[in-house]
């Protein structure tokens, strides 16, 4: 039996801890909304055809490149079923998002875990022995926020293993894979619209890659394990992607002010790709103090149990107000230490 992840029951705080899209306007919402009218007496499509059909043309693929699922933590926990034999390995880095381990003590597969750089940059690794089936990479990365150089995936595909690119936050990156779809046919990229398309409650992700991979995906993938609503949800903030796009660069902006505010309070920042800041504290301070202290001044923000990353924190992106209103109670907090 496999170990739970345990996330807490959310308070009545900013949530600046789960790197939701704080940024969208209302009336982005009200539309979808008004666009949720799907007869609830009938099941969805077994596999989602027609959310599958819209990213095709979102992506300019063919829809049997398509696959969705509850979450992108359904399509990854799918994944390791199909792309990874019982007595093989996946290869990630660490650290990175942690549900990855889950995946695997739930699959009963095998981790290789490769350390970062201190600096948190990828290695260059590539020489896989042959029980390594897949690899595994997070671009850009939960919880550093740095994207992978695509030379160092286009040399993973050429060594020809299976490689899986988490990318959660790909559209708040300068760059991604999904050109990559057209060369290799080893490739397999997981999005999702929890973080961009502002959609966290709906829970709908989706794989992209070739017919041979998507169809093994999709013989094992649950049926009609994504409802209606969801499904429409996520067709309609396609068609308002203008309103994603500008809530992306409205992040990028706060993402940037963030990060030079933090930098002036003797934070240490690193440049994110991301719709959080991920930062080392001030020497004055533990990260778990600033995380109680300003809990209790009505904030959540990141923490972590790993060894390597306890002196760091992780801030989700908010409007201007709430940028300067978090700022000011760290000021505050900081100097009186």
């Amino acid at each position: 039996m496999c170990s739970e992840v345990v996330y807490p029951e959310k308070g009545d705080e900013i949530p600046l801890d789960s790197n939701e899209n704080l940024i969208l306007r209302d009336d982005y919402y009200d539309d979808i909304h008004r666009e949720m009218r799907d007869d609830l007496s009938v099941y969805p499509s077994p596999t989602g055809l027609s959310l599958r059909k819209k990213l095709a043309e979102l992506y300019e693929l063919d829809i049997e490149n398509v696959v969705v699922g509850n979450g992108s933590d359904a399509i990854l926990d799918t994944i390791y079923k199909t792309m990874v034999s019982s007595e093989g390995i996946i290869a990630r880095f660490v650290p990175s998002y942690e549900m990855y381990s889950f995946f695997a003590r739930r699959n009963e597969r095998r981790l290789m875990d490769i350390p970062l750089n201190d600096d948190f940059t990828i290695p260059n690794y590539t020489d896989f022995d042959d029980d390594v089936e897949a690899v595994l990479i997070c671009s850009p990365n939960n919880p550093t926020g740095m994207s992978v150089d695509r030379g160092y995936v286009t040399s993973l595909l050429k060594k020809g293993k299976i490689v899986i690119v988490d990318e959660a936050y790909g559209e708040y990156s300068s760059e991604d894979c999904i050109d990559l779809l057209q060369e290799y046919d080893n490739l397999i990229i997981v999005r999702t619209f929890s973080k961009a398309w502002g959609l966290a409650g709906i829970r709908v992700g989706y794989s992209l890659a070739s017919y041979e991979l998507s169809d093994k995906i999709l013989s094992t993938i649950l049926p009609y394990n994504v409802n209606v609503l969801s499904l429409n949800a996520a067709i309609s903030a396609i068609d308002h992607r203008d309103m994603v796009e500008e809530a992306v660069r409205v992040t990028k902006e706060e993402r940037q002010f963030l990060t030079e505010e933090l930098k002036k309070q003797g934070f240490e920042p690193f440049t994110s790709q991301t719709n959080f800041v991920f930062s080392k504290t001030p020497y004055n301070i533990s990260s778990g103090e600033l995380s109680r202290t300003l809990l209790k001044r009505g904030f959540r923000i990141r923490t972590f149990d790993d060894p390597v990353l306890k002196e760091y924190i992780r801030i989700t992106v908010a409007d201007r107000k709430t940028n300067q209103e978090l700022l000011k109670n760290i000021r505050e907090i900081v100097t009186s230490r």
